[in-house]
C-alpha cells in the first residue's frame, strides 16, 4: 500500500521520500509517481528496524527537501495464522520490532523536524485487528495494537505543538498481505463483499495529512467495509 500513499499524496501536491527494503521495485514506483503527478520523487532503501534507520531517513529529508510535513508509518509483516500454542514468545519480536519499536525510533529522530514546521502530520498504518483482535497471529494482534496504544500516547504529547498524529485501521485489502488460500474467507468476512483497493486506504491517509483533518488527533480511521462497525 506504501506506493498507494505516495501516489495520493504526489496527486494532492506532495514532494514525497519513499522507503521500502526492495530498492529495484522502489525506484519503479517513485519514477512512475513522478511521470504522473509531476511531483518530485526521492527514495531511500530501508529496513525499519535498522538502528540507524531514522538517521537515515532524516538526512535523506534534509538533503532533498530542507523540510519535513508529513510521515506515513507504512512498513508491515504477515500474519502467520497461529495460535498461542503454536506461538512462542520470541515470535512476537518481529512483529513489534516492524510495527512498534522502529517506527517509535524513527518518529523520535523525525519529531524535530515536523515540530519546526507550520502543520505536521503522522499517520500510522495500522488494522482493523488492532481495534478488534482475533484468536490467532498473536504477533501481529499485540503489535497492531501496541501501535494504537503508542500513536495516542505521541497524539496527546503533541497535539498541543502542532503535531498532529493518527492511524488508519485497513481491514482486508487487495494486496500481497492477503495470501490466496486465505482470499475467499477475508472476502466472506467483510459485510460490503470485497477486500478493500489500496487506493481507498490511500484516499484516508491523504484526508488526514491535509488541513482538513485540522481538528484531529490521537483518532483511528477505521477503513474496512462495514467489518467493524461500532455499537455506539
Amino acid at each position: 500500500m506504501g506506493e498507494a500513499h505516495a501516489r495520493a499524496l504526489a496527486e494532492r501536491g506532495a514532494d514525497v521520500l519513499m522507503a521500502d527494503l526492495d530498492g529495484a521495485e522502489l525506484e519503479v514506483s517513485a519514477k512512475q509517481i513522478a511521470a504522473d503527478t509531476g511531483r518530485r520523487t526521492e527514495t531511500v532503501v530501508l529496513d525499519v528496524t535498522s538502528p540507524d534507520a531514522g538517521e537515515r531517513v532524516r538526512s535523506a529529508i534534509e538533503a532533498a527537501f530542507g523540510r519535513l510535513d508529513i510521515v506515513v508509518h507504512n512498513a508491515g509483516i504477515m500474519h502467520d495464522w497461529k495460535t498461542l500454542a503454536e506461538t512462542p514468545v520470541e515470535n512476537l519480536q518481529p512483529y513489534l520490532d516492524v510495527n512498534v519499536l522502529g517506527p517509535y525510533a524513527i518518529t523520535r529522530t523525525l519529531m524535530p523536524l515536523l515540530q519546526a514546521g507550520p502543520a505536521g502530520r503522522i499517520v500510522f498504518i495500522n488494522s482493523q485487528w488492532g481495534q478488534l483482535p482475533d484468536g490467532h497471529s498473536y504477533g501481529y494482534m499485540v503489535a497492531k495494537a501496541a501501535q494504537l496504544g503508542m500513536m495516542k500516547a505521541l497524539a496527546s504529547e503533541f497535539v498541543s505543538q502542532g503535531v498532529l498524529i493518527n492511524a488508519v485501521a485497513p481491514g482486508a485489502v487487495a494486496t500481497r498481505m492477503v495470501p490466496d488460500e486465505v482470499y475467499d474467507i477475508e472476502v466472506a468476512a467483510v459485510p460490503l463483499g470485497r477486500l478493500g483497493q489500496p487506493g481507498e486506504i490511500a484516499a484516508a491517509v491523504a484526508f488526514l495529512a491535509s488541513d482538513a483533518a485540522g481538528f484531529l488527533a490521537g483518532q483511528t480511521l477505521a477503513v474496512n467495509g462495514g467489518a467493524l462497525i461500532p455499537s455506539a
